[in-house]
């Protein structure tokens, strides 16, 4: 009798570890749905905020080459100033205008070069988050397609192994079914510990002699110090 009832809750400990195996599967697919579209989310707000930094990149540009070409204008002018001044003072005055103004044009020559280069940068790194968009959306549906055909197999085996779990349970005695309904409850898979050389393995607490004589009995047990219910593996 007592070896029949240890056997009958190693079937069970193992039958509900599987079902925990199988639930957590189940929820598996949805949990990482929602993670990829989370990300998604995350990169979609990336790639707004990227084309603003990319249209500012633009506006940053197109203001140099606009003061570039409003200096080239006014270095024209001072040119012609200089071939029609009157005087030698006059034409020394525009000719240090026009060295002033060729350096700040030297400048806005820089900084629209840095600022065509800033464009490029950004427009890049619009086209990343765009190609990362895609392929998260590319792997967010095969999740899906892989999680509805994997649903129905899980839900069957579920409902199999709630099944099994029931006839189970049939080895419990009527006196401790509500105990064991309480610690199915409260520890799952874990309501269930086997013994491992006369100690609880979730625990490791030692089970006394007299407990070790009244499982191999057939008693249903409990250790004193985890509540989990004991049985011998054999």
């Amino acid at each position: 009798m007592g070896s029949e009832i240890s056997a009958g809750l190693k079937t069970l400990h193992g039958l509900l570890q599987q079902l925990a195996e199988a639930e957590s599967s189940l929820s598996e697919g949805p949990r990482m749905i929602g993670l990829s579209e989370r990300q998604i989310v995350a990169v979609e707000q990336q790639i707004e905020k990227q084309k603003l930094a990319v249209k500012d990149s633009r506006k940053s540009s197109d203001e140099i080459n606009l003061k570039l070409k409003t200096k080239e204008s006014e270095i024209l002018k001072l040119e012609g100033q200089l071939n029609v001044a009157s005087s030698n003072k006059e034409y020394e005055i525009i000719k240090n205008q026009i060295t002033t103004a060729k350096r700040d044009r030297g400048e806005f020559e820089e900084n629209g070069l840095l600022g065509l280069e800033a464009v490029d940068v950004a427009n890049a790194k619009l086209k990343e988050l765009d190609a990362d968009l895609q392929k998260r959306k590319q792997q967010l549906q095969s999740t899906r397609a892989s999680f509805e055909k994997e649903k129905p197999v899980l839900e069957s085996g579920i409902q199999v192994l709630q099944q099994q779990i029931s006839e189970a349970e049939k080895v419990i005695p009527g006196n401790h079914i509500a105990t064991w309904h309480r610690l199915r409850g409260a520890h799952g898979p874990g309501a269930l510990s086997q013994l491992e050389d006369d100690f609880c393995s979730a625990c490791s607490t030692r089970v006394t002699n007299q407990d070790q004589v009244r499982i191999r009995t057939g008693e249903f047990l409990c250790c004193r110090d985890c509540g989990r219910a004991l049985y011998n593996p054999g």
